[in-house]
């Protein structure tokens, strides 16, 4: 079951928005409750000046009991409706505003801010009353009016906040697409690529943050171009290098089709199967040289190989050859472990044994020692010895130097792949006997460590 991919775009804009409308959404309440709050203490302000107000004009009217009178309408630019009622010293209501209620607003003996209920509307009431008892004034609003009045005033202060919100909304998701541009500029660059573009990739434009992600695409692609390089030139330098023994084949084919006689037949015949045998060398050479070039160690999790057990088996594998031409074989190698590729470290040290094998004139030997912070492995011969410009392109591959001879070129290629599969090195040395030559692979001393007597 696959899991759907997620964009890092869109998650930090529904984020970042998100964000922002909890917080609109938190003020906003706590505005609201705010702006409602102030204006109910505005409207109960606008309550004490009007009994104020109200209560200037009246002071010195002497209102007789049965007196009862109507106060004009106050023309003003608020919406709110105030009603004032007038007592006079016995109680009764003298004076009414228009549109008062009929009923008392408050009750004869009320002082400050009281509710009460009059023709049926509930009212918040400030009464104010003449020090001699003269007067009282009672001065309402209807709770409803009351109510709507500060809802509109505190949403009238929310919109502000809603524009502002729905922009930064626009903003975070202008801001999110700017900066996650030049990623997403790096990855359609990289999409767009051709299979054989293996060249470097700019990361100029990435940020800090993800300048190691293209750093690291970087030095893939550069693995990617050395891997197809040495396939390319191991495809080609292959094809060329079997023509010869293809068209050895074909003549060896020819003469036997030719041949009268079956001595003739016969050592076509032969030769043709040392052809085989050797293309078929040839090729198994080239496809274990692409087999290292293909495998990546983890060095850190390499198991331990005895490195004496090792070199018994090779010696073992090529004691066919060096019987053949009655060589002697010298093993001084101690009881070390190492921790390699064995699979590896085996067709080096095999491919040096028979380069060895080829070139001695009576004996090899191998050995290996432990220095401060190397192992080195090492094979040594009494033949004839290289030049210095053939020690220069002893590793090349497909590089058979002056003396020819049957072998396929690859041999101390081999050997260096090796020695890379394990952070190594490998070098030409000193023969034996002041001539021959010497091949020395030498592995960092990180990979080696002491033999086990359980080893």
């Amino acid at each position: 079951m696959t899991h759907a991919a997620w964009s890092l775009r869109n998650r930090l804009i529904a984020l970042l928005a998100t964000l922002a409308f909890v917080g609109w959404g938190t003020s906003s309440v706590w505005l609201y409750r705010s702006a409602y709050q102030e204006a109910s203490e505005l409207f109960d302000a606008a309550l004490i000046e009007t009994a104020h107000a109200v209560f200037a004009i009246i002071a010195h009217e002497a209102l007789a009991e049965d007196e009862h009178v109507e106060l004009e309408a106050v023309d003003h630019a608020h919406a709110e409706r105030l009603f004032y009622q007038v007592r006079n010293g016995r109680g009764a209501l003298v004076a009414l505003s228009p549109g008062a209620p009929n009923e008392p607003l408050a009750d004869a003996n009320a002082h400050g801010f009281t509710e009460q209920v009059a023709d049926g509307a509930r009212y918040r009431v400030y009464t104010l009353r003449e020090p001699s008892g003269r007067a009282a004034i009672h001065v309402g609003q209807p709770l409803a009016e009351r109510e709507q009045l500060a809802r509109k005033m505190a949403l009238r202060l929310l919109l502000p906040g809603v524009v502002l919100v729905v922009l930064l909304a626009a903003g975070v998701w202008i801001i999110v697409r700017r900066v996650t541009s030049p990623l997403i500029a790096f990855s359609t660059a990289i999409d767009a690529r051709a299979p054989s573009d293996t060249g470097a990739v700019h990361v100029e434009r990435l940020p800090a943050e993800l300048l190691p992600v293209g750093q690291a695409v970087n030095r893939l692609l550069g693995r990617v171009e050395s891997a197809l390089m040495h396939e390319r030139t191991l495809t080609a330098d292959a094809a060329h290098e079997l023509r010869t023994p293809l068209a050895a084949l074909r003549a060896q084919a020819q003469v036997a089709l030719r041949a009268r006689r079956d001595d003739e037949r016969n050592t076509a015949l032969r030769e043709l199967i040392g052809g085989v045998d050797r293309a078929t060398h040839l090729v198994e050479t080239v496809l274990m040289l692409a087999r290292l070039d293909a495998r990546e160690v983890d060095r850190s999790a390499l198991p331990a190989v005895a490195l004496d057990r090792l070199v018994a088996n090779v010696v073992d594998e090529v004691q066919a050859a060096t019987a053949v031409r009655e060589l002697r074989v010298e093993v001084d190698v101690p009881p070390l472990a190492l921790r390699a590729d064995a699979e590896a470290l085996r067709v080096a040290l095999r491919n040096l044994c028979e380069n060895a094998s080829q070139h001695a004139a009576t004996r090899f030997r191998i050995e290996a020692r432990a220095d401060s912070d190397a192992v080195v492995i090492a094979v040594r011969d009494d033949g004839p010895g290289m030049t210095p410009a053939e020690q220069e392109r002893a590793f090349d591959r497909f590089y058979r130097g002056s003396a020819g001879g049957a072998g396929t070129g690859l041999g101390l290629a081999l050997v260096k792949r090796a020695a890379e599969m394990h952070a190594g090195d490998v070098r030409i040395g000193a023969g034996l006997d002041g001539r021959g030559v010497g091949v020395e692979l030498v592995l960092p001393r990180g990979v080696a460590m002491p033999k086990t007597k359980g080893d």
